[in-house]
């Protein structure tokens, strides 16, 4: 198949196939030289089947060539390392001789040495290493006998904690544990006084509000008088409040409610009153019994 000229060309793709066509021709006429070479190849027609049937032909030959390498080389490999095993046995037949000479502690010796390198990863033996690997060995295992001692005094720790738990878990599962008897009470007087403070949470919050601005603005700080100021109308504060508090606790056991409260309170003082009476009376007695009786004095 001739090639259009340029001239007959008029497309891209009719450009490019030309261009293709042209290299692999080329690839053709290459390889050709190379097997025919120092003389010419022969004339043969130059269309698409002669071309497709040279590069099939072509890429079976390469890769025949580069299997013909590879086995060269493994060749020239193999015949490299009978060289080498035939000039080292001289040296097989010398240690050979020498592990046959060798006494019973020596072979002993020469066998505890080879596990040894064996064992450590040493396949040439050298005897510091094995010193250092040794050296090493002995310092893990010392390291890990502590870490396992730790680790059973954790053990220990761990087992222990967990019997006291199951111990408390089946005391609080037993009938031996009741709730205390004011529980309800204390829990209401825990949430009332949880309103208290959070109905005083917002007025806290202004407060600390105001403060902060106030010292934002460059007010004076606080001198030491006034430190005695607010200590003093502290201590008058919490006087007062144990005070406040001696009277509560006059109040203590009375109902939340406070009619009943009331009613419980004039009870209260009815006995007062009552047991006051009592002890004038009593009062009174033993003054008369203890007090000295008066002679009369006869009048003349």
């Amino acid at each position: 198949m001739s090639i259009p000229s340029t001239s007959t060309i008029f497309s891209p793709t009719l450009a490019r196939q030309a261009l293709a066509t042209t290299k692999d021709w080329n690839y053709v006429d290459a390889w050709l030289s190379r097997h025919f070479d120092p003389g010419s190849p022969p004339a043969f027609e130059r269309n698409a089947d002669t071309l497709r049937a040279l590069l099939a032909l072509a890429a079976v030959n390469e890769s025949v060539d580069e299997e013909n390498d590879l086995l060269s080389k493994a060749d020239a490999r193999c015949l490299s390392e009978l060289r080498q095993n035939v000039e080292s046995d001289a040296r097989t037949d010398l240690l050979g001789s020498l592990e046959s000479n060798l006494t019973a502690d020596g072979q002993k010796g020469l066998d505890a040495l080879s596990e040894t390198a064996a064992a450590l990863n040493l396949p040439f033996g050298d005897t510091e290493q094995m010193a250092t690997r040794i050296v090493n060995l002995h310092s893990t295992a010392f390291s890990l006998e502590q870490i396992g001692a730790r680790i059973d005094v954790l053990i220990n720790h761990i087992q222990r904690e967990l019997d006291l738990g199951t111990a408390f878990l089946l005391e609080l599962d037993s009938d031996k544990y009741q709730s205390p008897p004011n529980l309800g009470k204390q829990t209401m007087e825990y949430q009332r006084k949880t309103k208290l403070l959070a109905a005083k949470l917002p007025e806290l919050r202004e407060r600390i509000s105001a403060l902060t601005a106030s010292e934002g603005t460059g007010m004076s700080k606080p001198t030491v008088q006034d430190v005695v100021v607010e200590e003093k109308d502290f201590r008058s504060t919490e006087a007062l409040v144990k005070d406040l508090e001696g009277q509560l606790k006059s109040y203590h056991g009375l109902p939340h409610d406070t009619d009943l409260a009331r009613l419980e309170l004039e009870t209260l003082r009815a006995e007062l009153t009552a047991l006051k009476k009592e002890r004038d009376g009593m009062f009174e007695g033993l003054v008369e019994r203890e007090s000295p009786k008066k002679q009369r004095i006869p009048r003349r």
